[in-house]
């Protein structure tokens, strides 16, 4: 719990320090470095071992998003692979899910931040870690009724109230940049919604591989895919409502 709780607070001090210093080239950089860790983890938990070297690929369109529409360049990818499966006549179309999860929603952070700001990518981040917060806690004390069989630990109660702490949150901070109260609490709520269940899927994953973590470089907390799951599912959401 110790070593867990240190690298959460440097994690934690690490994000406040990026979105202060707010430069664009470096924020880039780092979205690219967790794709590759995460791609990386991504090949184990759907059994594609001996098939790292697509994470360039990955990186390759991920670079390309630098000066293009971060979604389009996302498809061509996916194109690409797909047309590798054809042209080889191979049997495993399972190599185009790593391009699905986790690097979709990775592009789709890079189109949030890119197109947005920074304060809208803060928002998916602190909603979603409002959300698990109160979840874990409420949970651990209250928790009763177990919630998925995908996550024997995640009790109803605690999800209730990480909904509820996170869209309060999540509501409250983007009322400093949107004017519409009711749709920055119907956002954060679908965000911290969808968080619940990234976590969920992520959590799926594992077991059908039988791995407790997706990987070991974050002490304490496992890998990447460990600490970043709800944000995945939720950054598609807030580019999905900005979209209205």
């Amino acid at each position: 719990m110790k070593q867990r709780v240190i690298t959460g607070a440097l994690m934690f001090l690490a994000v406040l320090i990026i979105f202060f210093v707010d430069n664009y080239n470096l924020n880039f950089i780092i979205l690219g470095v967790v794709l590759y860790l995460s791609f990386k983890e991504s090949i184990q938990l759907f059994k594609l071992e001996g098939c790292e070297k697509l994470v360039f690929v990955a990186l390759a369109f991920y670079t390309l998003s630098f000066v293009s529409n971060p979604i389009f360049c996302l498809i061509l990818a996916i194109l690409v692979i797909v047309s590798f499966v054809a042209y080889q006549k191979s049997e495993d179309l399972n190599l185009i899910l790593p391009f699905i999860y986790p690097s979709m929603p990775i592009f789709m952070m890079w189109a949030i931040y890119s197109q947005y700001g920074v304060g809208y990518l803060a928002w998916v981040i602190l909603s979603v870690a409002a959300s698990d917060t109160g979840a874990y806690f409420v949970g651990k004390k209250y928790g009763h009724r177990p919630f998925s069989k995908s996550s024997p630990n995640k009790t109803l109660e605690g999800v209730l109230a990480g909904l509820f702490l996170g869209t309060v949150i999540g509501a409250m901070y983007s009322s400093y940049f949107m004017e519409n109260a009711l749709y920055c609490a119907f956002a954060s709520f679908l965000m911290c919604t969808f968080g619940v269940f990234g976590d969920l899927f992520e959590s799926y994953l594992k077991r059908r591989v039988d791995i407790k973590d997706s990987g070991n470089i974050l002490p304490g907390h496992g890998g990447v895919l460990d600490r970043i799951d709800g944000y995945l599912f939720a950054a598609p959401v807030l580019l999905w409502t900005l979209s209205w």
